[in-house]
């Protein structure tokens, strides 16, 4: 039986690298993947839970894939965070299945195809997703799980109910898949997980040992480090960096902050304080002066205060982190926060928004004026929004050229402006 697809994928790296798996899983079923709704004969949602607008765009948009005539297979986190409300979207949906069901599609599929509906497999499969790895096409850019799950109980995240405890790729397994990467032209590979920091913690290995095998790997890619708590890396981070002072790693490390209240971080059961995560950004610092320090801030948390946030405020202007992902608090389902009592009103939460997207606006123009006149290689990974082409440097810099080269390329460049999103680079010929 041959069928045609269509794919829709939201949320984090690691959704995204999960879209990559199900593409292969249904090739596998001789399916051709197609990009208007229209051409399909079987529509797939990979949905994502972590925020409360996405969810709603997520339930709008399954909403309007109830007109089409193709069926709907809904998979991803939200359906073990907010089933209930994805029944009341589309009623008539073909499968709903959890974030690691993708196995189970082989035989899910066929039976959609034969037109069952309303089939339920929330279950994880024993199956390694691994072995369906199959990076996207026309890129450089392949996005590998190295692990998924996490240790930690954060009382406003719902994704602990979605992904569970920590399930390890195998290093074998993981190494496998970089080495095909690689063979096939992928330039910037990136380890994506929850937290990277957990990885191994249910077979015993380490994500230093795992680092230390990857960048053995020859040729001329990259790796990106995905996300991981600074709690779960305070004892090991000298390993960490040892084995990622090597060409082969982007200088990127995303250390989540949250808060810069240690009073709102015990609500928040964070695991770990303000000094801690100082510490390991130091520590990064002190091995890697140019390196990219990312990190992520919830503003509005119930029970935070002006002087909660001034703090916060006080610690991105002295720290200055090159990226900072900034959230407004919002309920999500099952959540410990959800039901507190002592919730930021809406237009609280809005105004520190924008103090602090503004603070970090100024930040972020600053440090990419202070890159002006630096002159050094940078990898060219993808087309730009606006016109020209996108390279990284070993900071993993955006870089933007306007030069006719080939994706992948690895080019010289000399940095002759900024913007407060990118640099803009002339290429040395």
């Amino acid at each position: 039986m041959t069928f045609r697809f269509y794919l829709e994928t939201y949320g984090c790296s690691l959704n995204t690298a999960d879209s990559d798996i199900i593409v292969s899983r249904l090739r596998d079923l001789k399916a051709d993947r197609v990009h208007d709704v229209h051409d399909a004969d079987l529509i797939i949602l990979n949905s994502c839970g972590v925020k409360e607008p996405t969810e709603d765009r997520i339930i709008h948009q399954l909403e309007e894939l109830s007109k089409e005539s193709a069926p709907v297979i809904v998979t991803g986190c939200l359906p073990r965070i907010s089933f209930s409300r994805i029944e009341r979207a589309i009623p008539d949906y073909a499968a709903i299945l959890g974030p690691q069901s993708i196995e189970s599609l082989g035989v899910v599929v066929p039976r959609v195809l034969r037109g069952e509906r309303g089939i339920q497999h929330l279950d994880s499969d024993e199956a390694s997703k691994l072995k369906w790895f199959e990076g996207p096409p026309d890129s450089v850019i392949c996005t590998v799980p190295i692990c998924e799950g996490c240790l930690g109980s954060c009382a406003y995240c719902a994704v602990k109910f979605a992904r569970g405890q920590v399930k390890s790729h195998s290093i074998t397994d993981i190494l496998g898949v970089i080495e095909r990467c690689v063979h096939l032209g992928y330039k910037e590979i990136r380890l994506t997980s929850q937290d990277a920091a957990v990885y191994g913690s249910d077979t015993g290995a380490t994500l230093a040992e795992l680092l230390d095998d990857v960048r053995q790997i020859k040729g001329t890619h990259m790796f990106r480090l995905g996300m991981f708590n600074p709690n779960l890396v305070l004892e090991s981070i000298d390993d960490l960096l040892l084995v990622m002072d090597s060409p082969r790693f982007f200088k990127f490390f995303h250390i989540p902050l949250q808060t810069g209240s240690d009073s709102v971080l015990r609500a928040m059961n964070r695991q770990y304080t303000v000094a801690e995560w100082e510490q390991v950004v130091n520590r990064v610092r002190s091995r890697f002066d140019d390196a990219t320090i990312a990190t992520d801030i919830i503003v509005g948390f119930p029970g935070e205060t002006d002087s909660d946030f001034e703090q916060t405020m006080d610690l991105i202007q002295r720290i200055r982190p090159s990226v900072v992902n900034i959230s407004k608090y919002g309920d999500r389902p099952g959540t410990l926060a959800s039901k507190s009592k002592d919730k930021v009103n809406t237009d609280t939460k809005k105004n520190r928004s924008r103090a602090l997207t503004t603070l970090v606006n100024e930040i972020l123009k600053e440090s990419n004026e202070s890159w002006v006149g630096w002159s050094g290689p940078i990898i060219i990974t993808e087309k730009g929004s606006k016109g020209g082409l996108v390279g990284r440097n070993e900071s993993y810099k955006t870089v933007i050229v306007g030069n006719e080269l080939s994706l992948g390329s690895i080019v010289e460049v000399e940095i002759t402006s900024a913007n407060r999103t990118h640099l803009n680079g002339e290429v040395k010929l």
